[in-house]
């Protein structure tokens, strides 16, 4: 079994808000000089060194623990779509919020721990083994037949075909999918015995295997376009998940969700009676925690760190952000030209010394979507990629001519807009360095500012020119490099060449080998195709009640991607 975990299919995250829920939601900080309390000194890792300095989450045995007791966490948005595997709804606050109901749906067969190691989850995988026969790779599943999702459906021979059918054939069906990764080369799904003994056939010989069920397995009624595409709007279907809580409420005008233990769980059952998740306002949330309404808050941005730093009963909990990004720009709305002049203009320090301003953290400039600095396999593509690129140049070279302070072409300003979310002023103040970056190019920018809570809708319908955000990021960067690169996950936007390269990464077994390729694959399309560059990694800085355990920055170990943690979150006996 391989030791590292991949984190598969990458959800998008919000890059500049504050609220932060379980060590996935990034945050974009700084504020002014003068009368500032600093957070305490810290900084990123590099290679080798030990990343379970990067772990911050209060660790106790469940015998410590009370039995009971409420949990209350915001959250930067809460729907509208609470379905993980489609564009609209592939949202880090999505994923949490749905891991607690039904691990199994985000995550498919497999957990991690939060040092990155994987195995398969005993919940709902006894065992995953890879065979060839015939010249064909043959992958052999021993599920657990006690699983089921609410509604009494096993989780069975016909729920992998059914996921199969989805992820593997739903692009052609007009499935609103994220990415269908290794699905696509799943030839056929058969039992082998029992409906729990599952025989996977591949088309074509793919690696790493823990990408195959790894972005989730699906109940089979979500096997139709409609029901994919639409049917989880403001809408969880509690029957068609499987996890350690149920829904008890969803008040969709309050953006209040409430999950309590699940009778029918089979695995570990949860210490906490109730988890309360609260769609709210970065500055909502943090007002609420020093009021004693929520028990958690993110802090990664020195204003958030300073309104909430002293709060009565609280600790900080400290550790590094999973999250790449920064500079994601649309292929819809802006061309190839603009994005190569935008990622030649843009002064990345600039605007991660804003970010990071007063929060005493300090690392180097990541050159990487795939791959956080800390990992073996790590290259900065970005810098390379842009290396010798003149803004003002490329723009020329595409029909644009100099007119007082913008590059212009057919009488129209080289001009896109910025999209911000929340009300953290440091969102602000980036968005107008950046404006003044652009200007310095020849470039017009100006700055949509947007709640929090359309971060989902407007990413997932593509309504931006260029946001602060980016995605999860695991460590082994290969089903990465099929999300964000390969052609028909963008509309078109790619190259022949790029997809074969993409296909031909997938067969490679050994994993240097095959995240050399990634980075490779990374670099050709960041230079040609200019889409998502990178400007910060991050800290995750939370502010926790102290009597909260099992809960913080937890790197590759959040809820999300241990599901075992939903049930072992617990309040400290007194």
């Amino acid at each position: 079994m391989p030791k590292s975990f991949i984190v598969n299919r990458r959800s998008l995250l919000l890059g500049t808000s504050a609220l932060g829920v379980t060590g996935l939601l990034a945050a974009c900080g700084g504020g002014k000089g003068g009368n500032t309390t600093n957070a305490e000194s810290a900084s990123a890792l590099g290679v080798g060194e030990d990343i379970a300095k990067l772990i911050s989450i209060n660790p106790k045995e469940r015998t410590e623990l009370k039995e009971g007791g409420d949990l209350t966490l915001p959250m930067a948005d809460l729907g509208p779509d609470f379905n993980t595997a489609s564009q609209n709804g592939n949202s880090s606050s999505a994923a949490v919020f749905v891991s607690s109901l039904s691990p199994v749906t985000v995550l498919g067969l497999w957990m991690s721990d939060y040092e990155g190691k994987i195995s398969t989850n005993p919940d709902f995988c006894e065992s995953f083994q890879e065979e060839v026969s015939g010249g064909k790779q043959i992958l052999n599943i021993k599920l657990n037949p006690k699983a089921k999702f609410n509604d009494g459906t096993p989780i069975d021979v016909k729920a992998l075909q059914a996921t199969a059918e989805i992820l593997g054939k739903g692009l052609d069906k007009g499935f609103n999918l994220v990415d269908p990764g290794p699905h696509a080369y799943i030839e056929s799904v058969e039992e082998d015995g029992d409906a729990f003994t599952v025989k996977v056939t591949m088309s074509q010989t793919y690696y790493p295997i823990e990408d195959v069920f790894g972005s989730g397995v699906f109940h089979p009624a979500m096997n139709d376009k409609e029901v994919f595409n639409n049917g989880f709007v403001d809408k969880i279907h509690n029957e068609w998940h499987a996890g350690p809580f149920k829904l008890e409420e969803w008040n969709s005008s309050e953006k209040r969700a409430v999950v309590v233990p699940n009778d029918k769980w089979w695995g570990e059952k949860p210490l906490l009676e109730r988890i309360t998740f609260r769609q709210m306002e970065a500055s909502a949330a943090r007002a609420a925690f020093k009021n004693g309404e929520i028990d958690s808050v993110g802090a990664s941005t020195l204003t958030a760190y300073k309104d909430v730093e002293g709060t009565a009963d609280s600790e900080v909990r400290r550790g590094q952000r999973l999250f790449a990004g920064g500079l994601n720009m649309s292929s819809f709305r802006l061309p190839v030209e603009m994005r190569k002049a935008i990622f030649a203009a843009v002064d990345r320090k600039a605007l991660a010394d804003i970010r990071f301003q007063g929060l005493n953290w300090s690392e180097e400039l990541p050159g990487s979507m795939l791959l956080m600095p800390f990992s073996e396999y790590y290259q900065d593509n970005f810098s390379k990629a842009t290396e010798g690129v003149e803004a003002g140049k490329v723009l020329e070279e595409a029909g644009y001519k100099k007119d007082g302070d913008f590059y212009k072409k057919d009488g129209k300003n080289a001009k896109f807009a910025v999209t911000t979310f929340g009300d953290d002023p440091v969102s602000g103040a980036m968005a107008q360095t950046l404006v003044q970056q652009m200007k310095s190019a020849g470039i017009e920018c100006t700055i949509d500012n947007q709640p929090d809570a359309n971060f989902a809708d407007i990413m997932g319908n593509k309504q931006f020119d260029m946001t602060f955000s980016g995605f999860t990021v695991g460590s082994d960067g290969t089903l990465a490099t099929s999300q964000y690169y390969l052609k028909d996950n963008n509309d078109g936007e790619g190259s022949d060449e790029i997809d074969k390269l993409i296909a031909e990464m997938g067969r490679i077994q050994d994993a240097t080998e095959r995240n050399k390729k990634a980075n490779e694959i990374e670099f050709k399309h960041m230079k040609e195709f200019a889409m998502m560059g990178t400007i910060f990694n991050g800290p995750d800085i939370f502010v926790v009640k102290k009597t909260l355990a099992n809960w913080g920055a937890a790197l590759f170990g959040s809820p999300r991607l241990n599901p075992h943690m939903w049930s072992n979150i617990g309040w400290i006996k007194e």
